[in-house]
């Protein structure tokens, strides 16, 4: 597919999904290093498992936020398509949304 056709390809795809409620991400808020909107990301945690949170803030004291994006960015960043067993299918975007976050005893659904 040449560029043309990819960008109207995805122009198209984000149309479809802003159409459907989804909303469009603004470019500042995006973190390029951790390839995250940092601020979605955390509200969503926050908002629908604050329990997790509560007791990940206690593991964690000094900056929380900070630990927990680079936690999730570290195991989207690792990947092993073709892993045999399935816990090491736990790894990148697939992984992380089909298995939870999992750090000292703390669990966080990242898809609902």
């Amino acid at each position: 597919m040449g560029k043309a056709n990819e960008l109207t390809f995805q122009n198209d795809m984000i149309r479809q999904l802003v159409a459907g409620g989804w909303l469009l991400g603004k470019l500042e808020n995006y973190n390029r290093e951790l390839a995250l909107y940092e601020e979605d990301l955390l509200g969503f945690v926050q908002d629908t498992q604050p329990e997790q949170w509560q007791k990940y803030c206690k593991i964690y004291p000094n900056n929380p936020e900070q630990k927990f994006l680079e936690r999730v960015a570290q195991q989207l960043d690792k990947a092993d398509l073709n892993a045999a067993h399935k816990e090491m299918r736990t790894f990148g975007t697939l992984g992380v949304l089909r298995h939870r976050i999992k750090d000292r005893g703390t669990r966080f659904n990242l898809c609902q």
